[in-house]
Parts: structure tokens; sequence; C-alpha cells
């Protein structure tokens, strides 16, 4: 393949995805020669059937459109002169091309033999960072107009244009980069190995290979590193009170509040601000740090990857300039996050020979060239296949200062940015986790901000939980198996023991096997979904040969732990990808070990155990409910300022709610005054023609609830947000939703079915229409300041399910301590939940919006004058039907303040 071959870039509109009973109604075509555009064409075609409708949806083509246009036999001779002597080009090109063909040969005209190149593939490749790989995607990442998509001449041309970009990014990487992505590119599809080839080969002939700002390690470009940080000076000139102008009230109020929290005087070490989503509240925590006169570090912790990204790359930055100093703020992640390049290295020098495995190495190598950090989740490629496994950071341990990498280390790179930062930003489940372990990342900090506080007492259960899948359990003994016998392939002396390691877990996987069809069959987890409570002593008494089973079991994993610390391979740093496969495997399995003996043999009576079922396997889970205070972590005892922020630490001026969780004395409050004017910002509209919480049925809730959301969604037509209690009934009103909007431009994006939450985010900002279905965390610490919300739906009241063990055991405890369990913790659980849940509403006093919920408990019941105490007091709430909520609401958000 030559770059002065034609490219014929084609693009086809169909009525469907069968070859054998769907027609082509749109062709369209774009000739690129010399890198130029240089013709188009583009003809509906008459499918002789009718156009399903939502295929009009999609395309905007209907029966009407191509009444009169020509049948494909009429064209289909044009069509094959047209693109013969063409490289065949195409978005997905294995549908476009093997349709087309089976459309030719269905007319009478011989098949096409071009060679072909996808445009998908090359798009992965060469921008790894995408938010995804549509032609939507293409147009967004390369800022191409892409004025018709579904038409077929519109995706044409963009794809064109992005196969002409791609072709001069290609162009302009290193020679050493363009080198190794043609050896791998032989796993790629169709001819895509071409392109690679062709552009190498104008490399040797130009004898072109830049290599400003970039490094050459072991045969890998690696954008040089920028240590400009070691010599800024961050010295503040100015006092405290110089820049408080720059401040909203509300912010230099936080501000001031923070200030004299801090100052010697001061001998409280906690510190609660309520601050309201709209308040600015990083920058009104952030402004008093930096005019702090200590030196040390201040650790910053929020509920979010994406917040810890924008305190790092807007907040400080934006301070920074208002203040005029130059402070600097790291986000700090668990290693795993981080890309060795150590074990890269290593995937270069043994390829799989597998498509995907190569794409992910071909991205990296292009990805390389870009990052600053090495964080793969930059990288917009599943990380749950086993490339992704092999060259995750194992931090410390891997770092060994003759190898060549160190100096480029990302997780190298990250400790030393870390020692010359101001802030050090990590979520909370990182701040937890990492004081508990017995190589820490994180020092100890005097100062400490937690952003979204409100989340601790749940993460901290969360944390405290410890689970036990046994399909997971068996997967990582078959795992071992395999690593251990390539181990003592590979290592004479070790072959023994790995050989009776390999014999002991073949046993164990059996029995564990059998003993969870046993558990299956005495829970009967089959027909009973929810999770259940276990007393092990009485199971053993009612079943005893699950008991004599269990301890085989345990003697096994004895055996096989004993043997793994007697497997001494020479445990230098550098391990090959199959020992750093071994050791991991066997650390998994240990942990594994150590969860299983406790769950049967630790009959400690704080300890709950329970049993559910995912997926027909059975998954063990316990906590102990009286060491769930925060003083247990490191990172607590060792602060002596920690301020706590959110937009609901306090339901009211007398509750303890959190501190009595967290296990807290000597706490400071303050609550911050509303930003918004809630009487002519925002409604709570009360759906009453149902009573919602009394049906039983998910099946008939899911109905109800889809048919509010789509009454609602097509009288007001903008981005809506439903807030869930259940998985279940989200689940069963996405398909509803699905099956209704899918085909109209209207994305319904779900948590835990349409990707991760930072994913459904981008998505959401990039301006599309959208349905939201979340929960959990939805209710609270999503950011969509990007993209107004103007309505929020609320399926029930936010109590948690009061038949998971969990919540059974809570209230058990809380019970046997003398309080009372929906006063102390289900009713205050529910207040928090509901007011972040009217947090996503508004988010600046510009907003307007509309809550509805679909659940009357709010009004009519014995509790309901303390739920309505945690709403806003100038909220108005409005009790209505359905056809007066969509007349309502209209009126309402029609209206101007």
């Amino acid at each position: 393949m030559e770059s002065t071959n034609l490219f014929a870039i084609v693009d086809i509109e169909t009525t469907g995805t069968n070859q054998q009973t769907d027609k082509i109604i749109q062709f369209a075509c774009v000739i690129i020669e010399n890198q130029q555009i240089v013709n188009q064409l583009s003809i509906d075609i008459n499918p002789l059937r009718s156009i399903p409708k939502h295929i009009t949806e999609l395309t905007g083509i209907s029966n009407k459109d191509v009444a009169n246009s020509p049948y494909f036999e009429d064209v289909a001779f044009t069509i094959k002169q047209l693109l013969d002597g063409c490289v065949f080009v195409a978005h997905n090109v294995f549908f476009d091309f093997n349709f087309l063909n089976s459309e030719l040969v269905r007319a009478g005209v011989s098949p096409l033999t071009s060679p072909c190149i996808d445009t998908v593939e090359l798009f992965q490749v060469l921008f790894p960072t995408s938010n995804g790989f549509r032609v939507s995607d293409m147009a967004s990442e390369m800022s191409i107009e892409h004025t018709n998509p579904h038409q077929a001449l519109s995706d044409a041309y963009v794809t064109a244009q992005g196969f002409i970009k791609m072709l001069n990014k290609l162009r302009t990487l290193p020679l050493v980069t363009k080198e190794t992505l043609q050896l791998l590119s032989v796993s790629l599809g169709v001819n895509n190995q071409a392109i690679f080839s062709m552009v190498l080969n104008e490399a040797y002939e130009t004898k072109q290979n830049d290599l400003e700002g970039i490094v050459v390690l072991d045969g890998i470009a690696i954008k040089k590193k920028d240590r400009a940080y070691r010599y800024q000076d961050r010295e503040v000139a100015q006092s405290f009170s110089s820049k408080l102008n720059i401040l909203r009230n509300t912010q230099r109020e936080m501000a001031e509040d923070i200030h004299q929290f801090l100052t010697k005087d001061n001998k409280s070490k906690n510190l609660f601000i309520e601050a309201e989503t709209g308040t600015g509240k990083t920058m009104g925590y952030l402004y008093p740090l930096t005019f702090e006169t200590k030196p040390e570090q201040k650790l910053i912790s929020t509920s979010t990857i994406l917040l810890q990204n924008q305190i790092e790359y807007q907040d400080i930055p934006l301070l920074n300039d208002l203040v005029k100093t130059s402070k600097q703020g790291v986000v700090v992640k668990s290693t795993s996050h981080y890309l060795s390049l150590h074990a890269f290295r290593q995937t270069l020098d043994l390829p799989l020979g597998q498509k995907s495995y190569a794409i992910c190495q071909m991205a990296i190598l292009v990805w390389l060239l870009e990052t600053n950090t090495g964080d793969l989740d930059e990288v917009n490629v599943i990380k749950n296949n086993v490339f992704y496994q092999q060259v995750q950071h194992t931090g410390q341990k891997e770092l060994v200062e003759s190898s060549i990498f160190f100096e480029e280390d990302f997780y190298h790179y990250l400790t030393d940015r870390c020692q010359f930062a101001d802030f050090i930003i990590v979520n909370h489940s990182f701040l937890f986790s990492d004081s508990q372990k017995k190589e820490r990342f994180l020092p100890d900090f005097e100062t400490v901000v937690i952003d979204e506080a409100h989340q601790l007492p749940n993460l901290i259960e969360t944390i405290s939980t410890k689970q036990l899948s046994l399909s997971s359990f068996e997967f990582e003994l078959n795992h071992l198996i395999e690593v251990s016998m390539m181990i003592g392939e590979t290592h004479d002396k070790h072959q023994k023991n790995t050989l009776m390691m390999s014999d002991i877990c073949k046993e164990l996987r059996e029995s564990i096997d059998w003993l969870e069809e046993s558990m299956v069959t005495y829970f009967d987890l089959f027909h009973k979904k929810e999770e259940q409570l276990v007393d092990v002593q009485a199971f053993f008494k009612q079943v005893p040969v699950v008991k004599r089973y269990i301890q085989q079991i345990n003697v096994m994993l004895r055996e096989l732990s004993e043997l793994s610390q007697n497997l001494k391979l020479e445990k230098k740093k550098e391990l090959s990808l199959n020992e750093k496969e071994f050791f991991h495997t066997v650390e998994h399995v240990i942990e594994m070990y150590q969860l299983f003996k406790s769950f049967f043999y630790d009959y400690d009576e704080t300890l709950v155990k329970w049993i559910s079922a995912k997926k027909k396997h059975v998954i063990l889970s316990m906590i102990n409910f009286s060491d769930l205070s925060i003083n247990q972590y490191n990172w607590y005892t060792q602060a002596k300022k920690i301020i706590y922020t959110s937009g609901s630490l306090q339901l009211d001026n007398d509750s303890n709610f959190l501190e009595r969780k967290l296990g807290l004395e000597d706490v400071q409050k303050k609550t911050l005054p509303s930003v918004f004017d809630y009487k002519n910002q925002a409604c709570l509209f009360l759906l009453n023609d149902v009573n919602y919480h009394s049906i039983k049925s998910t099946n008939d809730f899911s109905i109800r609830i889809s048919q509010s959301v789509k009454k609602l969604f097509e009288t007001h037509e903008q981005t809506m947000l439903v807030l869930f209690t259940s998985h279940q009934l989200l689940e069963a009103v996405h398909k509803q939703l699905t099956d209704y909007f899918n085909q109209r431009d209207v994305l319904v994006l779900a948590q835990g079915i349409s990707g991760t939450k930072e994913k459904i985010l981008k998505k959401i900002n990039q301006g599309n229409k959208c349905i939201i279905l979340g929960a959990n965390s939805f209710w609270e610490g999503m950011d969509f300041s990007h993209q107004s919300i103007d309505i929020v739906v609320m399926t029930k009241l936010p109590f948690d399910p009061p038949n998971r063990p969990i919540v059974q055991a809570r209230y058990q405890y809380i019970e046997q301590q003398g309080g009372n369990p929906f006063y102390e913790d289900a009713l205050p659980q529910a207040g928090i939940k509901l007011r972040q849940g009217i947090g996503r509403l508004l988010r600046s006093p510009e907003d307007r919006g509309i809550l509805v919920l679909l659940d009357d408990r709010l009004v009519n019941s014995r509790y309901s004058d303390i739920l309505c105490s945690y709403l806003p007091q100038a909220l108005s709430i409005q009790t209505v039907t359905l056809p007066e909520l969509l007349k309502e609401s209209k009126l309402f958000l029609e209206k101007r303040v």
C-alpha cells in the first residue's frame, strides 16, 4: 500500500444488520488522493421494503425520502466501478464491506476484492484517550464538524477527515515507535498493518525522526518528565486578609472560619463546615490553606477521581492566578493505577498475537508520548483484560535504581512530585485503605481536609466489610495451577513444590465447588435472592458433613500457605511477568484463605456474618460493628487539625449524627448560609395518583416509573436524573426506557450498565439529551456542573433496605447500645441522602429546576415533620397527579425569576 493510492471512505445506512433480510437505504463515498478529499458521492436507495421506525428516528431517512430513489440493482455497477482500484476504508469496515458485497452479489455484480482499512482500530491506537470510538467521538476528539450524524455522507466525510488526521499523527511519531507499531500491527484486523508499514517506509525514505521532548529507553519512546516543580518558589507574600475580596461572601465566611480554626489558640481538632452545593467550598478551604504559615503539606481527601482532578487541574491553578502564587497539588492513587514501564517492556518482548492485546500495546505506545502521569485511567480501553493486569505497577517493591527505567518510572515520578507538592489529593477509599497497610504511601499530615465528609460512615462500613466470593476463590486457584506450572518449568529446583501446589489447588477447587453447592441448597439461594444472616455454628450442627469438608479445606489451605512460604524464588525486584503473576496470585489466595478461616472459625459474637448469591455463586460477608470508629485509622490519630465539609453534615442544629457515627468528640460546627433562592429556583412535586411505596411488584413499579419518566421527558425534553434505592428496579426501568428512547437520539444512561460514573459524566457533559438512572453514589457527590440537570426524580425515599443483613445487624447493634435504630440511624441516613439528591438539581444561583418524588411518606407518615425539617425551609412542596405535574412543572420551568 502506498500513500499515492486512492482511498475510498465508505458509509452505508441500512434497514438493519441482517445481511439476509435487511437492505441498504443510503450509500456514500468520499475519495481521498494524496491526502486530499477530491470527490464525494451520495445515493439514496429504495430498499423495496418498509424502513423500520427506529431506523427512521436514528437516521432521519423515511420511506417517503426513498420512494422515488433507484433500487440497489440500478446503482450496483456504478458503485462497483467507483470502488474498484481503491483501498476500501470504513468505520467498522467489517460491517460495511461485507454488507455491501452481499448486496452486490445479490444484484448479480461480482464482489469487491479491495484491501480494507478499519478506522475504528486506527482510532483506538492513535487516539487512546478519546471518550469513545464512534464516528461522533472521532468528530469530537478531532474538532471535526459533524452536521448530520447517521447520514451516510456526513459520517463518511467525518471518517475521511479523521483518516487524514490519523495518518498525519502517525507520521509525526518517533521512528522507534513507528517500528514497534508496525511489528505489533500484524495482529490487527483486515489490512490495517499495511497503513503502519506504509508510514514506516515513508519515514525510512525521508529519514524523519523527531525526538524533541522525547526520551527513548530500551526501544520505548516516552515523553520527557517535567521537573520544573522542584525549582518553583511557592512562598505567599501577602497576608490572609489581603486577597479575601476575590472570594464570594459564603466562601469568605468559610475561609475566615477555617483560618481561625487553624490558629494556635484554637485547641479543637475537628471542624464541621456545612456548605451547600454551589457555595464554591473548594476555594473556600484552599484559600486559607494557602496562607497557612506552617510549611507542612496539606492533605485533601474527596469522594471521586473526577473531583481529585478538578482540584489539581482547575481549582489550584485558578487560586494561583488570583493570589499570585504557585502552589502545587498532586493527585495520588493506588499503585495499580500507574503503568509499569518494566512490565510493559516485557509484554513487547513476549507478544500474545491477539488483536485486543496488540491494540492495547499499540495504544500505550502512542499514549506514552502524551501522558505526564502514567495514570492508566487516562486510556479508554477496557481494563479487566490480561494486558492491563500485567502492566499495573506494584509500587516501591519493583523500583530498582539500576533499572534503565528508574528515572522515568511513573511511580517514582509520583513520589518525587509528592515531595515538592503543597497539597496531596486523594480519594476517601485510598486514604482509609492506605492507612491500614504495613507499608503506607502517605506520610502523616498535621492538616487534613475531608471534602464530601458525609460519606465517611458508609465508607468505613464498606471498608470494614470483608467479602469472599467462592467463585473468585476457585478462579484464583485455577490461575495458581497455571502459573505454578509455568514457574516449575522455568525453575527446575522448584518443580516438586509447584507440582504439590498444583495438586492441592485441584483438590481445593473440587472441595470448594462442593461446599458452594451445599450452601446454595441449604440456604435456598436460587429462590431467595436477598442476603441472609448466617449462624455458622448452627449451620455446622445441622449439616455435620459440611463442617468436615470445611476442616479438610482449611487443612489444605494451610498446607498451600506453608508451601508458598517455602517456595523462595530469587527475590530480585525486576521479576519476569510469570514470576510477578505467580507472587501476585499466591498473595491473593492467601488473603482469601484468611477470609475463609475467619468466616468459618471466628466465633466472636460482635462479628456479623451473612451469605448472598450473585449469578448463582456464593458470596460470604462479615463485619464487626463494634470497631467502626475513625480513631482506628493512622491518618486520623496523627492529624492535629481536620476540616470536614459537605452539603449535608448537620441535619439540624441539634444533630450529632455524623460525629456519633464516626466516634468524634470536641467538634466545632458551622453552617454557611444558603446561596439559593429555593422559593423561586426549585419546586418539589409529590406525585400522589399512585401509592408507589405500597406497590410490591418490581415489574409494576418499574412500569409506573417508566410511564412518569416518559411523560416528563416528552413534556420538557431536558436532561433529567432519576434516582433509585434499588439496583434491581433501576435495571428494570432502564430496559423499558431503552426500548422506548434508544432510537430517538436520547441517551438512557444507567449506573452499573452504561460504564463507570466517570464515563457517564463525560457523555452527559458532551451536551447529549440524557435520562440518567442512578442509585447509591448518584444521590451524592456527582458533579453535573457542566450540564444542567433541570429535573430530578426520586423514585422512593432513600431509606436503606431493612431486610439487608448488614442493615439488620447495624440496627441490632444500636439497640444493644440502648438506642432507637430508626430515629438514630435510618431517618438521619435518609435525610442526608434526600438533601444530597436535592443538591443534584441546583449548582448555581442561576439554575432552576424541579424535584419529583414518587413516595407520599414525605407528608403522610408519623415521621413526616422530621423528614420535612431536613429540607430547605423555602422549598415549595406541591401534591399533584401526573397530568397536574406535567402542567405545573412546565409553567414553573418557563417562569423566569
